[in-house]
C-alpha cells in the first residue's frame, strides 16, 4: 500500500502542520484538547476562584461541552437512520447513552456542591438554567430532527418490526439497542435538566456569557476531523475532565491553606467541593472505557500525536503531584502537631472521640473528607486503566509517548502514586489499605494467572495493535517536560 493509499500516512500542509486524510495532527496535548479556548472560557468568567460562584460556572461549562457532543451524536444518529444502516445507528445511540449518563452525574454534582456551601434559592436571586444555553438549543434541534428521522423510518416506515422487536427483541439485536437507548436517553434527560434548572449564582449574566458557550463551542468543533470518527468524543471526554479539574484544584489549594491554618470547617467544605467535583471526571473516564473499541482508538491515534494524558497540567501535575503532595504532607504535618503521642494516636483519637464536641467533629471530617478524596483519585486511576489496557494491550505495545509497554507504564504509575510517604503513613495510621488488589484472593489469582482470559485477551489485544496498526510501534520515546511552575500553596 502507498503512502496515498494509507489513511494514517503522515503529510504536511503549506504551514507546516503534519497531517493524515483523517486531518491535521495534533502537536501537543494542549493543541489537541484546546486547552487555551477551555482557559479563555474559564478565565472569562469574571467570578472569584474556588468559590461557590465559580463552581456554578464549570459544572455548566462541562454540561455544555457534554451538549455539544450530544448534538453532534445526535446529527450522526440521524444520518445513519436515514441510510438504513441500524447498527452504526446503535453505536451512536449508545454513545448518547454515555454522555446522558455523565450529564447526570453533572447534575448531582450541582446539587452536592448547593449543599456543601448552603447555596439554596432566595428571593431576588441570579440563577442559571441549561435551558438557556447555546449547547442545549443545538441539542434539542438535532434531537428532534433525529427523532423525526427515526418516526420515518421506523415507526412509519417498519412498524411491524418495531412492534416485534420491543416485543420479542434484546440488547443483542442493534434496532432494540437503537429504540432502548433513545428512551432511556429520553428519561435521564428529564433529570440531568430538573438538576441543571434554577441554580442561584451570586452574578447577573446571562448562562451563555457566564459560561462563554461561543468560546466553548470552538473548542469543541475545532476537535472534528474530516471523518465521522470518534476522535471528537475522545476529546470531549478529557475536555470535560481538564474543566472539572482546573476547578476542584483551586478548591484544593484553599483546602490545604486551612489546614495549615486550622480553619478545619472551611477545610472541609472545600475538600468536598473537590471531591464532589472528580465525580464526573471519573464517570468520564468510565464512559470511554465502555464505548470506545480498540480499531475505533487506533483509527485516529496517529492524529493524536504525543498527546498523552501524562501532558495535563491541570491533571498529572497539579492536582496528581504538587497539590497531591502538598495536601498530604500538610495534613501529616497538622495531625503530629495536635500533641498526640504518634500518629497513630493522632488519627485514632480523633476517630474514637469524633461525637465528644463540635471541634472533635470536624477534625473527624478533615480527615474524613481527605480519604473520600483520595478514593475519588484511585476510583480516576483504576477507571484510566481500562484505556492502556483496551487499546494496547500486553507484549510490548507503546505507549502515545513511545514507553515500550503502555499499560505497564500506568500500573507503575499507580503504584507510585500510593507510595507517597505522607499518604502511606496516614493510612497505615489509620489502618486504611491503600492496595488496589488482594493478592492472594481466589478471584485476583483467576484473572491474572497467565493463562486466564483476561491475560490471554490483553495478548491478543497487543498482538493486534501491533499487526493491523503497526504505525504504533514507530513511535520513539518522547517525554514531557513542562516549564510551568509548581504549583505551590
Amino acid at each position: 500500500m502507498s503512502s496515498q493509499d494509507d489513511p494514517l500516512a503522515v503529510g504536511r500542509r503549506a504551514d507546516g502542520r503534519r497531517m493524515t486524510e483523517l486531518g491535521p495532527v495534533a502537536e501537543s496535548y494542549d493543541q489537541l484538547h484546546r486547552i487555551d479556548l477551555l482557559g479563555e472560557a474559564r478565565a472569562a468568567r469574571g467570578v472569584p476562584e474556588g468559590t461557590y460562584d465559580s463552581t456554578v460556572c464549570a459544572v455548566f461549562q462541562a454540561s455544555e461541552v457534554s451538549l455539544l457532543n450530544l448534538a453532534r451524536l445526535a446529527r450522526r444518529t440521524q444520518a445513519r437512520l436515514l441510510g438504513d444502516d441500524i447498527p452504526a445507528a446503535s453505536r451512536y445511540v449508545q454513545w448518547a447513552l454515555g454522555f446522558h449518563r455523565l450529564l447526570r452525574r453533572i447534575g448531582t454534582a450541582v446539587f452536592d456542591v448547593r449543599s456543601a456551601f448552603g447555596a439554596g434559592a432566595s428571593d431576588g436571586a441570579a440563577a442559571l438554567s441549561i435551558s438557556e444555553s447555546a449547547g442545549y438549543a443545538a441539542y434539542v434541534d438535532a434531537l428532534r430532527e433525529m427523532e423525526d428521522a427515526a418516526r420515518g423510518t421506523l415507526l412509519a416506515g417498519s412498524p411491524k418490526l418495531v412492534r416485534s422487536t420491543i416485543a420479542t427483541g434484546s440488547i443483542d439485536d442493534a434496532l432494540y439497542r437503537v429504540l432502548h437507548g433513545i428512551r432511556l436517553s429520553c428519561h435521564d434527560a428529564t433529570k440531568w435538566e430538573s438538576d441543571l434548572t434554577a441554580v442561584p449564582i451570586g452574578v447577573r449574566r446571562s448562562t451563555d456569557e457566564l459560561i462563554s458557550a461561543e468560546t466553548l463551542a470552538r473548542a469543541v468543533a475545532a476537535t472534528e476531523l474530516n471523518a465521522s470518527t470518534l476522535h471528537g468524543e475522545f476529546v470531549a471526554l478529557h475536555q470535560i475532565p481538564e474543566v472539572l479539574v482546573a476547578e476542584a484544584n483551586d478548591h484544593l489549594e484553599i483546602a490545604i491553606r486551612a489546614v495549615r491554618a486550622s480553619e478545619l470547617s472551611r477545610a472541609a467544605q472545600h475538600l468536598t467541593v473537590c471531591r464532589v467535583l472528580l465525580d464526573p471526571v471519573v464517570e468520564a473516564q468510565r464512559v470511554m472505557a465502555e464505548h470506545l473499541a480498540t480499531g475505533e482508538y487506533h483509527a485516529f491515534r496517529t492524529n493524536l500525536g504525543p498527546a498523552s494524558g501524562t501532558h495535563s497540567l491541570a491533571i498529572k501535575q497539579h492536582m496528581f503531584r504538587d497539590l497531591f503532595k502538598h495536601m498530604w504532607n500538610d495534613l501529616e504535618t497538622w495531625l503530629r502537631s495536635l500533641g498526640a503521642p504518634s500518629l497513630e494516636d493522632a488519627v485514632r483519637d480523633i476517630d474514637e472521640r469524633r461525637h465528644e464536641d463540635p471541634e472533635a467533629w470536624l477534625k473527624h471530617l478533615v480527615v474524613d473528607q481527605a480519604f473520600r478524596l483520595h478514593s475519588a483519585h484511585q476510583q480516576w486511576r483504576h477507571e484510566h486503566l481500562h484505556m492502556p489496557r483496551n487499546c494496547l494491550g500486553s507484549g510490548g505495545t507503546k505507549s502515545m509517548i513511545g514507553i515500550p509497554d503502555g499499560p505497564q507504564a500506568v500500573y507503575k504509575m499507580r503504584n507510585a502514586a500510593n507510595a507517597q510517604h505522607s499518604l502511606a503513613a496516614i493510612h497505615r495510621a489509620r489502618r486504611t489499605s491503600l492496595a488496589n488488589a488482594v493478592p492472594d484472593s481466589p478471584l485476583v489469582k483467576l484473572i491474572t494467572d497467565p493463562s486466564s482470559l483476561d491475560s490471554e485477551l490483553m495478548r491478543v489485544v497487543g498482538e493486534a495493535t501491533r499487526e493491523y496498526f503497526p504505525q504504533v510501534q514507530e513511535q520513539s520515546y518522547q517525554p514531557f517536560r513542562s516549564g510551568a511552575a509548581e504549583r505551590n500553596p
